[in-house]
């Protein structure tokens, strides 16, 4: 029922199109993202069997697109697709998909969250990782924003990522 009143709100409201930028700071299990066919990862075996964390971090970078289709009052809907790179031996290539609701406290910002679908495209094992997100955005200008973002991981290789970047509108 939800979902189909969600579908005609957006129907009958404005959509926008957008594109989007910026950097990340990242945490992931590198040895669940790189492992060989025997399930091994000579970078952080000799760790992980230790009983030692595998955890790596790193900065990294995203771009992307989005749409915003209005909702009701002040609430609006905004499915993304980002591609981000975590560069380095341990790094990772990786589609964003997610869909986050914002709300206007007041003119220009928005409280933003939601979940997110993330597929490491050069991962060797458990490629998949739900997250759920949640940070602000403030409008700048008509069409250009800046945004701050935590990605909480839920399972899979994806820790935590703090991201900061700027989209266009148009």
């Amino acid at each position: 029922m939800a979902v189909l009143w969600a579908c005609g709100a957006m129907q009958a409201q404005d959509m926008r199109f957008g594109v989007k930028a910026g950097f990340f700071a990242s945490s992931y299990d590198g040895h669940r993202l790189h492992r060989d066919d025997r399930g091994r990862n000579d970078l952080y075996d000799d760790y992980y069997y230790l009983g030692y964390d595998s955890n790596a971090s790193n900065i990294g970078f995203y771009a992307g697109g989005l749409l915003e289709f209005d909702l009701v009052d002040d609430f609006k809907l905004q499915p993304e697709l980002t591609f981000s790179v975590v560069p380095g031996d341990d790094g990772y290539l990786a589609v964003n998909v997610p869909v986050l609701v914002k709300y206007s406290f007041f003119k220009n910002f928005y409280a933003q969250a939601g979940p997110a679908l993330n597929y490491a495209l050069d991962g060797d094992d458990d490629q998949f990782s739900p997250s759920f997100d949640f940070g602000a955005s403030y409008d700048l200008f008509e069409n250009f924003y800046t945004e701050l973002r935590v990605d909480v991981g839920l399972g899979g290789y994806l820790g935590s990522n703090v991201n900061a970047g700027v989209g266009y509108r148009f």
